[in-house]
C-alpha cells in the first residue's frame, strides 16, 4: 500500500506499459485516473482492474494529450471526484518511424505534438494542483531509443531526447515546490504496439542483445513507476532510469 491515499493520472493508460502502472498504482492503494485518447479502451482496462483489485478507485477518462482544453477537462475531473493529484505518469506517446532520410515532416510533427507537447500539456495543468498540496512527483516515459543511435526512427528518438531535456528542466523548476521529476527510458517491452511492429525473429534477435537476455515486460516498468511515485523515492529528481536489461550498457553487433 505504497500509494495509499495517493492521486494519479497516467496518460495512455488503456494498454501496455500505460495500463500496467495504472494497475500496479491501483494494488498500492492509489486512486488512479486513465486518461487516453480511446475511451472505450481506457474503460475497458478500468473494469479490468477493478476486477483484479478489489475496492480500487479507478476511472476512465477520454483526452487527446496534445489539447489543452482536452487534458484540462480530465484534470478538472480528476480534483472533483478524488480533491487533489499526487502523480502524473506522462506516458501516451505515438511512433512513427522510417530511415532518417525518408522521414517526412508530417511524422516530426504529429510525434512532437504527442511525446512532446503531450508531456508539457498535462504537467502545466497538473502542477498547480501538486503545488496545493505540497508537493508531487511527475513521471515521464522516454525511452532508450533517446540514449542509443538506432536505426529508423529518427524523429522518435530526437523527440524522446527532448523529453529527457525537458525532465532535467523540470526537475530543477519545480524543486521549490516539493515536485519531483524523473523520466523511465524503457528498452523494447513486450507490448502489442511492439508485437506488431516487429516479427518474431526480430525479437529475439533483440532479446539476445540484452545481457539479461529477454525483453522488458510492461510490469517492470510498472515497478520502476511505483518506485519514482512512492515516498521511497522521496530524495529523487531530474534522473533518467533506464529499464532495458542492459542494452545500452553493450556495443551492439549488426548481423
Amino acid at each position: 500500500m505504497r500509494l495509499k491515499d495517493k492521486v494519479a493520472i497516467v496518460t495512455g493508460g488503456a494498454r501496455g506499459i500505460g495500463f500496467a502502472i495504472a494497475s500496479r498504482f491501483a494494488k498500492e492503494g492509489g486512486k488512479v485516473a486513465i486518461l487516453d485518447i480511446d475511451l472505450e479502451k481506457a474503460e475497458k482496462a478500468v473494469n479490468t482492474i477493478k476486477n483484479e483489485v478489489s475496492g480500487a478507485e479507478v476511472i476512465a477518462l477520454q483526452a487527446d494529450v496534445s489539447n489543452v482544453d482536452s487534458v484540462k477537462r480530465c484534470v478538472d475531473e480528476v480534483v472533483k471526484r478524488f480533491g487533489k493529484i499526487d502523480i502524473l505518469v506522462n506516458n501516451a506517446a505515438i511512433h512513427l518511424g522510417k530511415p532518417f532520410h525518408e522521414e517526412p515532416l508530417e511524422y516530426w510533427e504529429k510525434q512532437f505534438r504527442i511525446n512532446v507537447l503531450g508531456t508539457v500539456i498535462p504537467s502545466q495543468l497538473v502542477v498547480p494542483h501538486m503545488i496545493k498540496a505540497g508537493g508531487g512527483s511527475i513521471i515521464n516515459i522516454s525511452s532508450k531509443a533517446a540514449i542509443t543511435g538506432e536505426p529508423g526512427h529518427a524523429a522518435y528518438s530526437a523527440l524522446k531526447g527532448a523529453v529527457l531535456s525537458l525532465t532535467l528542466a523540470m526537475a530543477v523548476d519545480l524543486a521549490p515546490y516539493n515536485i519531483r521529476v524523473n523520466a523511465i527510458c524503457p528498452g523494447p517491452t513486450e507490448t502489442d504496439l511492439l508485437y506488431s511492429a516487429t516479427t518474431e525473429e526480430e525479437r529475439k534477435r533483440m532479446a539476445a542483445r540484452a545481457p539479461l537476455k529477454r525483453l522488458a515486460k510492461p510490469e517492470d516498468i510498472a515497478a520502476a513507476a511505483l518506485y519514482l511515485a512512492s515516498d521511497d523515492s522521496a530524495y529523487v529528481t531530474g534522473q533518467k532510469f533506464v529499464v532495458d536489461g542492459g542494452m545500452t550498457i553493450v556495443a551492439v553487433e549488426r548481423v
